[in-house]
């Protein structure tokens, strides 16, 4: 049975010296741009430029559901992989505090950079934040806490909703970033441990 194709977008980094985007086979010029609500009060506005991967590539693709999903494997294989947050789990991620450390270098660099100044305002107390599972298609509300400046978690539900729905295990890596156009970050679990 044939299935009816449907249109994808797919989105992938330029390197930094490609300084063009094509989108739908046309090329025009890419400037980077500043986040309108970058304050030079509350951090350094030349931070809020791209992340040093480039800008992206866009192209509309026409293609069955099969298609899209093994496109979408190919490019991670091929080095295209977003995941620029990596973590191999240890046994505080497993832990019953309900809670992902993360390091300060990933989230500053990858994730800061896109937030407002009232977004970092509350980092210290504790931002509500959504976190879509890309491998289940599902969104979950957890809070990112700074905790001092080498030191980041996610907390909240993040045991029940990822830990235990996820059967996560000690060493499985998981990979996140920080989706700009949703502004939410997306989760993944890129490769698991062995299972007796």
């Amino acid at each position: 049975m044939d299935s009816e194709p449907i249109v994808t977008l797919v989105l992938f980094p330029l390197t930094r010296q490609e300084e063009k985007y094509a989108v739908a086979g046309e090329s025009t010029s890419y400037e980077p741009q500043r986040k309108e609500n970058c304050r030079e009060s509350q951090h350094d506005v030349n931070t809020c430029q791209e992340p040093e991967i480039g800008g992206l590539s866009l192209e509309l693709i026409k293609v069955d559901r099969e298609e899209a999903k093994m496109l979408e494997l190919t490019e991670l294989r091929q080095g295209l992989d977003p995941y620029c947050i990596r973590k191999t789990l240890t046994g505080s991620d497993l832990g019953n505090m309900s809670r992902l450390m993360l390091a300060a270098e990933g989230i500053e660099s990858h994730v800061f950079p896109f937030w407002n100044a009232d977004q970092l305002a509350k980092i210290k107390e504790g931002l509500s934040v959504s976190v879509w599972d890309g491998d289940t298609q599902t969104e979950h509300e957890l809070v990112f806490k700074r905790w001092n400046k080498r030191a980041n978690v996610l907390i909240k539900n993040w045991v029940k909703d990822f830990v235990r729905r996820r059967e996560l295990k000690l060493g499985d890596e998981i990979g996140l970033y920080w989706d700009t156009c949703n502004s939410r970050f997306q989760f993944a679990v890129l490769n698991r441990v062995a299972r007796n």
